[in-house]
């Protein structure tokens, strides 16, 4: 234990000792120099679970907000100018950005939409189907590039409304992942694939938002947010479920 612990707890049970005396004026039971330290010792361990329990609870209750409805972005100057997106940033060059893919890790984007199905009564998640590389053909998270200026939050809505049609608010940064893929869609003979990191955003799907896919996918699914019902999904797909269902689980959040 931390010396602050051992003190504390000395403290409690030295105060509990003191209250057992005082109780065995009513008590004669414990008039007793042992019955006294005994009880003593009793009432320190209740207090000093009472207290390390409030102070857990304290503790949780600070990082959930520092967690939650964050998208971790810190500014170091102004902070309207270093927000804006500029247009030359946002559609790049055909050969720059292959040379980008081909040299540089790409900072991205992926988004865990979820709702709640008023007919099948639970919460359910988006996947589309990927139309090109990588992972041509599987059923990922929307998702994509960060455009600089960005933040998490707006970056995902973005991507979300564009790829999707839907609209819906960010709620929290579930985790970050790195990615290494042996294609891409900028594969040349002598140098092949890509790798990204992915900060992955809960977004709630905003009511009546409608889908339309855009051309970077081929069909879409919902799937139930259990991860144990998704054990065929990709292990990327079941990764970032187990992590929403253990942020959950500490503090507290709701997926829907």
């Amino acid at each position: 234990k931390s010396p602050n612990f051992c003190s504390m707890a000395t403290h409690l049970i030295s105060r509990g000792t003191r209250l057992a005396v005082k109780a065995g004026q009513d008590y004669p039971l414990v008039t007793s120099s042992a019955g006294c330290f005994a009880m003593g010792v009793v009432l320190g361990v209740i207090s000093c679970l009472a207290y390390t329990t409030r102070q857990k609870r304290l503790n949780h209750n600070e990082d959930r907000d520092v967690l939650y409805d964050t998208d971790l972005s810190f500014y170091y100057g102004d902070k309207e100018m270093l927000s804006t997106t500029e247009g030359h940033n946002t559609h790049l060059p055909d050969e720059f950005y292959k040379k980008y893919v081909h040299s540089c890790i790409v900072n991205c984007v992926d988004c865990v939409i979820v709702r709640f199905n008023t007919i099948t009564n639970q919460k359910e998640f988006f996947l589309v189907e990927r139309k090109d590389q990588p992972a041509k053909g599987m059923f990922w998270f929307p998702g994509g590039r960060m455009f600089k200026g960005e933040t998490f939050f707006a970056a995902a809505l973005r991507k979300c409304r564009d790829e999707t049609g839907l609209n819906g608010k960010a709620v929290q940064v579930l985790g970050v992942y790195n990615t290494h893929f042996d294609s891409s869609a900028w594969d040349e003979p002598h140098i092949k694939g890509t790798q990204t990191v992915n900060v992955v955003v809960l977004i709630h799907v905003a009511e009546g938002s409608e889908i339309h896919l855009d051309d970077t996918s081929t069909r879409f699914r919902w799937s139930p947010i259990d991860p144990e019902k998704n054990s065929d999904e990709d292990k990327y797909i079941v990764a970032v479920l187990r992590r929403m269902h253990a942020w959950k689980r500490t503090f507290g959040g709701e997926e829907e």
